[in-house]
């Protein structure tokens, strides 16, 4: 009787490995995009004031930003090899900087607001990271910051990026330890200010 079940066990060996091993595998695929591509991002608040029964006020508020987005496999590979977190830090740094000058001229204060976004995205999407959509997947990577151990030759723009997510993932309290930015990126990306969310 158990040589039966051995028999028949070494039979389906046999015959399910030739299938088994025909089973392709699918490496882990990265984008390259076409030269000049780029990733723009808007924010237009326009707000409605009436004054008078027959008169009424409208104020816009526009920004936006543009990103450039990689072009090259070449440079992707920087991003799979081992130190490929610096070329990432770099890149964010770039993005986090003008999005920094922008709010800076429009009277905030652009690098409080950024450090606050980093915090709140990382305790925000680090908790329900099953749950989230697709507007919730793009603002965790322009605001997610690469964890690996900061070098003694990056800048330290990279120290204080890395000190706001990880302070995220600690705690909830983002709006209190960067209390000089008045509002949220996150929040306001994710419609949160809007009269019709």
């Amino acid at each position: 009787m158990y040589t039966k079940i051995i028999l028949k066990s070494i039979l389906m060996l046999i015959i399910i490995s030739p299938i088994i091993s025909k089973i392709p595998i699918r490496h882990k695929r990265y984008i390259a995009f076409p030269e000049g591509a780029s990733l723009s991002i808007a924010i237009c608040m326009t707000s409605q004031a009436i004054i008078r029964p027959s008169e009424f006020i409208t104020e816009g508020l526009n920004w936006g930003i543009s990103y450039d987005l990689p072009n090259s496999s070449a440079i992707l590979e920087d991003y799979k090899t081992p130190g490929g977190f610096v070329r990432r830090r770099r890149s964010r740094r770039d993005l986090y900087q003008k999005m920094e000058l922008i709010m800076d001229s429009m009277g905030y204060n652009g690098k409080q607001c950024v450090l606050r976004a980093l915090c709140e995205a990382a305790a925000m999407f680090i908790s329900n990271h099953e749950e989230i959509g697709l507007l919730e997947k793009s603002i965790m990577t322009v605001f997610g910051f690469p964890i690996q151990e900061i070098l003694d030759h990056e800048p330290e723009d990279h120290r204080l990026y890395q000190e706001a997510h990880l302070h995220g993932k600690k705690s909830q309290e983002c709006s209190i330890k960067y209390s000089k930015c008045t509002f949220s990126l996150v929040d306001m990306a994710l419609g949160m200010y809007s009269y019709y969310s």
